[in-house]
């Protein structure tokens, strides 16, 4: 007779092999679309200056800026692109600030006001991150079968290279499935109130496709 652990042993295989199967298919039904390849070529294109925007950023601090706005002393169009950075890649202005990093992590829910005492702990103490995501605004697919996905450009400062990526949405999720819970990115707006300006720098403007 076969165990009860035996049987979950397999289910748990069959699952695992049935998600690696339909990922596969998903992938190549993305990459297949005949709209995905050519706008990916030209988001590169878009995307490279403020690629390498950041990457001189880089050069001068030795980190990533906490929004694009950071970038105001050069005439940049963002073309819609989505700029993204990570708790765990924070940069911090002094050790004592890393050491508070502690008190906004853990069970936040007993923590009162924590949004607003999180945003200022970042004010205060985040100098910059050491990495980045840059996406762009979605693909728009042709096939009915992809239409389903959400595709976007997106290029990684961790290993330098551009790829498509893709995401299903879900009804539990906002419509926006690209868009990581845990991003810290400012927005334009964000950074200019922070920075106690009435609107955005004006060296850089957003711009869709």
């Amino acid at each position: 007779m076969t165990s009860i652990f035996t049987r979950i042993g397999l289910a748990v295989t069959v699952l695992i092999v049935g998600c690696v199967t339909m990922c596969s298919i998903n992938k190549r039904a993305v990459l297949a679309d005949p709209n995905v390849a050519p706008e990916f070529e030209k988001d590169k294109g878009l995307g490279r200056p403020l690629v390498e925007a950041l990457a001189g950023f880089y050069a001068v601090h030795a980190y990533y800026p906490r929004s694009l706005a950071e970038l105001q002393s050069q005439r940049l169009v963002e073309h819609g692109f989505r700029y993204e950075v990570w708790g765990m890649s924070r940069v911090y202005k002094t050790l004592q600030c890393a050491g508070r990093a502690k008190e906004f992590e853990g069970f936040v829910a007993t923590i009162p006001d924590y949004q607003e005492k999180l945003e200022a702990f970042r004010l205060e103490c985040v100098r910059g991150y050491s990495s980045f995501l840059l996406k762009s605004p979605p693909i728009e697919t042709t096939w009915r079968y992809t239409r389903t996905f959400r595709v976007w450009t997106q290029f990684s400062s961790q290993d330098a290279q551009w790829r498509v990526e893709w995401c299903t949405p879900q009804q539990h999720q906002p419509p926006d499935c690209s868009r990581n819970v845990f991003d810290e990115a400012q927005s334009g707006d964000d950074y200019a109130r922070t920075h106690h300006s009435q609107s955005p720098p004006a060296g850089l403007t957003s711009n869709s496709r």
